[in-house]
């Protein structure tokens, strides 16, 4: 259920109500004192035929404005004697045009479409170029037109332009907007009926709407140009019908198709309507049920609903909304199914679920079981929501509490509840019109504050930021001959109005209407529409009293009372159990399985797992077998750092990192999903009360989110108290077993910093000729006859040499040994010894055996020390690193499963956490553990319903053969026919499976129509050869092509997430600190907006607020007020102007792009991808997978200074920093910690492998 998901409905005084999902009580709609007699409604836009038959629109529920860009090219030519002049020759293009110079686009021209609109602004240059700065005129200069145009002016520039933008904005949003009539006379031709639709038409454009009308007089009038971004679209379109036909009712499904009703009981239906064709080609006429009429249809995804005269509710069969614009029967369905209950209005919503109007209460009623397996659904389930209770509401249609004695208070309702169980071608005539905002329903700010009173049945609201809005009483509507000097723009604002709307849904009430707030009601309705009602059948919501909660008073019972009282005295009653015996003796328990052990190369041996618990111990062990009993091996639970899964379709695996494991990674097949779900949450429960790990982690917690979906955590909190003593972090090392001989390192995780300390004690072997001790650097790749690694940075060299009878102290730089340094041999070959290192500001300080020894003056970074090493014939008895820093290595970081599913999380210093779904749905932490397979494992506090949607991708390759044309038929060099996008992996619809039960396909196999790039009418891309750039437009030259097809599925989970808003999310960044959280984000259509209101108390803040961009973006960071993005073709940009009274900045400024120092064959220069921020850098992903780091980033140069490369860079695709933390994702999924990361040094010094794991995304943003 989405927080804008609303059922709408019209009572019987014409008033108009909304139901959301998320509640449980009707709203009014603001009341501009006219009746509507229908209405139809989408997500975020309302349609309805008001009591004067005119039409009205109502926009709500957008968390961020309705913005179209406006942009004009002025182009010129260079004259001999003038230079660059607006005087084009004859066969030019206009003086201002479009990109492609075909449409005149003069800018005095350009007007608002309608007073609805708004300009933001005036004309403005653009000066950048696909990511390069202009010069201040912000023209671009190329041979000809048309040409590849470049910022630098040369001799042979014939031409130049350079491009205006403006933005006009939507200002009716949250009010009524009345459009305009067919004639000056409204009355010369109203409107009897109103639909809305097309949200899903196959291949269309995201936005795509499609509305449709019926005037008294019988013509059907299609609206051409509707869609998000033009909400009340631009003409009407008359559509011809066939004779003798005299429409009353149109419905519009998602996918655009279109059912008529003619007042015979007829239907008809609208055939051919594609993404190409929104208004169809021709009418089909469709029998009605035997001996029937049928008086009212509903069109929805895959199914027809209707009802008939005699109240009889029928369904069509055979609908394909998929389909439906390309074959009859689709459209058609194949007959009527007879469906039990009598309603007289019936209305389809989202996910094809079914209202209807009851024919004798007038009640309305949800078809209950609808699913897509079963599309007529199982009963009809009475909706009993409280209702507003309003002045301008009929006494008779309302009962209150003091007229109903049954019912003691608003909060105890008990009524009882009824459930019945269960061909002619288009001639169009076009016709000018606007559109304009109804007269007095602008909110305008009141003298004086008004407060919402408080009543007994108010929901409380929590983690969605909801507010509500006031009208003006008995406003006038507005009259659309005279909409000359109406007010226009008057939006309200949260911030300066009292009157404030709820971005969720759009519904307002009058507070002084609203004096009995929320009460029961037998409301005679009169009209449903569920256009915009998207219903979970998991998670019904909570509109039905089924349990008949009804009062109980033997609950304040005086016997009641008593019984509880004396309970509570026997409790406080110390108990003595010395006398006792055990009842039971505490024992562990064991739990066996079949399965099957994944080995490297994929393949699998059957295996036995056993795992042993003893809760009181806190010690567990997973045991794996032979199939005849003999065993693998054991692991310690306790050494397990993290369980994640690793399914693929078919193969439901856990994963289990050891890195104490000599195998460090281990994976386990299991025979079915649901034991693999039930071992995954025993372990984790198990692995957690070990660790002493449960709830809310701490605020300075990293997040990860792997590539299956799975959100882990691993909070450093309890390893930070177990390691300090007296402010010192002391780690030991296992050295028992350890081969020093050849060489034993150890990882000195905070780097070898002044105040480190490496301190050993230990035997020499009496054939002793040398040994050494390494301080040394990471080690780096070399490429001779193979690739091979070198430590080539050895900031000390410790090496005792009996052979020789000295000590020699040196260093390491760029693979090159410096000068020696020597001392006299304090050691005999065969006694025990001690060595201990100590680092200070100007060197190292060596103890041999407690006694000083020598002094080592710096020669590289301590910093750069990230391992120390121990080489020759001794024994250790032990090895200790101490640092002033907490230490904690790869081996100790515990990563629990948190619960839900998510394709990215986001946190910061303050403990709040937001996540983005792969559909682009923004989520909130709400502080629990749990969900979905850790179902049970804790308090289901804070646990909620989630869902995410993902795509799948495949392409069809073919070649071109000079006898047969393009054909599947390939060269045995090149790609699988059916294969991925890199074309090295096979990939077919057929052999496409879901990963895990838990998924469902809510789509067929579709030709996606917006490949990048471009297709032609059949969804093709053509090229030379694989692969190659691929274009729209067939040439001569090309001789392969593809095209790619799409499927979509959902996922149906349970986590510690709740919704914040409804706006679509590409990329959102946090930054917090005890006095302000701050919260920006990148919308999907590439807009900067940032949340006001968010505080650890509200974490998902109240709303969001539009940044105006000139380009759209696609990633942003935030810290400290300074906020960085990404453009879409790889720009960086820094917002300028940030204050607390102006959080939302005044200007885009571009930032110098990254030159990475290392030659590459392609022209293209290398965008940034993404972009990390701290307090004094910018961490930048470049789209290679690179990394680039801007230094001195402050509030003063939110530019910085100078980039900075990392030379030791691999392959990434997400980074993530915040301080002296930096983490990213490699390439292969694999975790990686930055070390070394100071003032001094900046891009730190080596990256160190921190968990094996298949990754998407990490966030490091609230480490300290």
């Amino acid at each position: 259920m989405g927080s804008n998901s609303l059922l709408f409905s019209i009572n019987n005084e014409g008033k108009v109500y909304a139901l959301p999902t998320s509640g449980s009580c009707w709203r009014e709609f603001m009341y501009l004192g006219i009746e509507f007699k229908t209405l139809s409604a989408v997500p975020h836009f309302l349609w309805a035929v008001g009591g004067d038959r005119q039409i009205y629109l109502h926009v709500h529920g957008l968390e961020i404005p309705i913005r179209v860009k406006e942009e004009s090219y002025e182009n010129e030519r260079w004259l001999p004697l003038e230079g660059f002049s607006g005087r084009l020759l004859p066969t030019d293009r206009y003086h201002f045009s479009s990109q492609d110079g075909t449409i005149d686009r003069s800018i005095d021209r350009i007007r608002l479409p309608s007073m609805a609109w708004q300009w933001e602004g005036d004309w403005q240059l653009e000066l950048t170029l696909d990511g390069e700065p202009l010069d201040h005129d912000g023209w671009s200069y190329a041979v000809d037109f048309p040409a590849q145009f470049g910022p630098v002016k040369q001799w042979k520039s014939c031409v130049r332009r350079r491009k205006w933008i403006r933005y006009r904005k939507f200002s009716a949003m949250n009010s009524w907007c009345a459009i305009a009539p067919l004639h000056k006379d409204p009355t010369q031709e109203p409107f009897i009926d109103v639909s809305i639709g097309g949200n899903q038409i196959p291949y269309a454009s995201a936005g795509t709407l499609s509305v449709w009308a019926i005037t008294a007089q019988g013509r059907v009038m299609f609206r051409a140009g509707v869609s998000a971004t033009a909400p009340e679209g631009l003409k009407w379109i008359n559509v011809s019908i066939p004779p003798n036909c005299d429409i009353k009712q149109i419905s519009v499904g998602p996918t655009g198709l279109v059912w008529a009703l003619l007042w015979t009981g007829r239907a008809i239906v609208r055939k051919g309507i594609t993404k190409d064709n929104l208004s169809g080609e021709a009418w089909l006429e469709v029998k009605s049920p035997a001996e029937t009429k049928l008086s009212g249809l509903s069109v929805g995804y895959n199914v027809v609903w209707a009802v008939s005269s005699d109240t009889k509710v029928w369904f069509r069969k055979g609908i394909d909304g998929n389909m439906a614009g390309n074959t009859e029967a689709a459209a058609m369905g194949s007959g009527w199914l007879e469906i039990n209950g009598n309603m007289t209005h019936i209305s389809v919503g989202i996910n094809d679920q079914v209202f209807a109007i009851g024919d004798s209460s007038k009640s309305i009623y949800w078809r209950s079981g609808i699913t897509a397996s079963e599309l007529t659904g199982k009963r009809w389930r009475i909706i009993q929501a409280n209702m507003q209770l309003s002045r301008t509401s009929s006494s008779a249609s309302l009962i209150s509490t003091a007229s109903n004695p049954k019912h003691g208070s608003l909060s105890l309702l008990n009524e009882n509840v009824v459930e019945l169980k269960t061909g002619l071608h288009l001639r169009n005539s076009w016709e000018e019109s606007h559109s304009a905002p109804i007269e007095n329903t602008l909110p305008l700010k009141p003298s004086k504050e008004v407060k919402p009173k408080k009543t007994m049945n108010v929901e409380t609201i929590d983690l969605t930021g909801k507010s509500y809005e006031t009208t003006l009483k008995n406003p006038r509507a507005w009259s659309p001959v005279r909409s000359v000097g109406s007010v226009v723009g008057m939006e309200a604002q949260p911030d300066s109005d009292s009157s404030v709307f709820d971005v969720d849904s759009g519904m307002f009430f009058d507070e002084e209407v609203s004096q009995a707030a929320w009460g029961s009601c037998d409301t005679t309705w009169a009209f449903v529409n569920a256009g915009a009602c998207a219903i979970d059948c998991l998670q019904v919501p909570h509109w039905f009293s089924d349990s008949h909660s009804a009062y109980n008073s033997d609950m304040s019972a005086k016997w009641r009372l008593e019984i509880l009282e004396s309970l509570k005295h026997r409790y406080n009653q110390e108990l003595d159990t010395n006398m006792y015996q055990l009842a039971i003796e505490e024992k562990g328990w064991t739990r066996s399985c079949e399965a099957r052990m994944v080995n490297e190369s994929n393949t699998s041996e059957d295996c036995i797992l056993s795992l042993y618990w003893h809760a009181s111990e806190n010690t567990g062990t997973l045991s794996v077998f032979q199939p005849d009993g003999t065993i693998k091996f054991i692991i310690n639970l306790g050494e397990v750092t993290s369980v994640t899964s690793s399914s693929e379709p078919g193969s439901p695996r856990l994963s289990f990192t050891i890195p104490q494991h000599n195998k460090n990674t281990i994976k386990i097949q299991f025979i079915s999903e649901m034991e693999q779900e039930e071992w995954l949450n025993i372990i984790v429960d198990i692995i957690s009360q070990i660790n002493n790990l449960s709830g809310k982690p701490s605020p300075n917690s990293v997040w990860a989110v792997s590539s299956s979906g799975d959100i882990l955590n691993w909070d450093p909190t309890p390893a930070k108290m177990i390691a300090e003593k007296n402010g010192i972090y002391t780690k030991e090392f296992q050295v028992f077993g350890k081969d020093i001989v050849n060489g034993f390192t150890i990882n000195l995780n905070n780097n070898f910093t002044p105040g480190s300390m490496l301190k050993m004690s230990g035997c020499l072997y009496d054939e002793i000729k040398r040994f050494h001790i390494n301080l040394q650097g990471p080690e780096v790749q070399k490429q001779r006859h193979k690739i091979e690694t070198e430590i080539t940075e050895i900031p000390f060299h410790f090496n005792v040499r009996f052979d020789e009878c000295i000590v020699v102290c040196n260093s390491k730089k760029s693979g090159q040994w410096s000068v020696e340094e020597r001392h006299e041999l304090p050691l005999k070959p065969g006694q025990e010894f001690s060595v201990k290192i100590v680092c200070d500001n100007e060197g190292y300080i060596v103890y041999v055996n407690d006694s000083k020894f020598c002094y080592f003056k710096h020669r590289l970074s301590p910093e750069s020390v990230t391992s120390a090493q121990v080489l020759g014939p001794l024994r250790l008895f032990n090895l200790e690193y101490t640092s002033n820093s907490v230490i904690i290595g790869p081996d100790e970081m515990i990563w629990r499963l948190m619960g839900g599913y998510l394709r990215k999380v986001e946190s910061c210093e303050n403990g709040i956490v937001w996540g983005v779904s792969h559909d682009h749905r923004a989520w909130v932490y709400t502080g629990g553990w749990g969900g979905g397979a850790l179902k049970g494992i804790s308090s289901t506090d804070g646990i909620h319903s989630m869902s995410d949607t993902q795509t799948y991708c495949v392409y069809e390759n073919q070649r071109w053969n000079p006898l047969t044309g393009y054909t599947s038929t390939g060269l045995p060099t090149d790609r699988y026919m059916w294969s991925d996008a890199t074309g090295k992996h096979k990939r077919t619809r057929e052999h496409t499976k879901l990963l895990s039960r838990h998924w469902h396909w809510i789509s067929e196999w579709m030709i996606d129509y917006n490949t990048p790039g471009g297709v032609d009418s059949d969804g093709w891309q053509y090229a030379t050869d694989f692969p190659a750039p691929y274009h729209g437009k067939k040439v001569f030259t090309d001789c392969v092509r593809r095209r790619r097809w799409y499927r979509k599925a959902q996922i149906i989970t349970e986590g510690p997430w709740v919704r914040a808003g409804s706006t679509a999310l590409l990329d959102i960044s946090l930054w917090g600190n005890n006095k302000e959280t701050i919260v920006w984000a990148i919308t999907l259509a590439g807009d900067a907006i940032y949340r006001t209101g968010v505080t650890a108390a509200t974490p998902a803040g109240v709303h969001w607020e539009h940044v105006n961009s000139p380009h759209p973006l696609v990633a942003i960071s935030t810290c400290d007020n300074v906020i960085w993005v990404v453009g879409r073709k790889g720009e960086l940009y820094y917002r300028e102007g940030i204050t607390r009274e102006n959080p939302g900045g005044s200007s885009w400024k571009l930032i110098e792009a990254p030159k990475y120092p290392i030659a590459y064959t392609h022209k293209s220069t290398i965008g940034a991808k993404s972009v990390t921020l701290t307090m004094n850098s910018a961490w930048v992903l470049l789209s290679n997978g690179l990394l680039a780091v801007r230094t001195e980033v402050s509030k003063e140069h939110q530019e910085g200074k100078q980039w900075k490369y990392l030379t030791d860079c691999e392959s990434l695709k997400q980074v993530s920093a915040m301080g002296g933390c930096v983490w990213a994702v490699r390439a292969d999924g694999a975790l990686l910690r930055r070390l070394g990361v100071s003032a001094a040094r900046p891009h730190g010094v080596a990256w160190q492998p921190v968990l094996a794991a298949a990754l998407a995304h990490v966030t490091s943003r609230a480490c300290s």
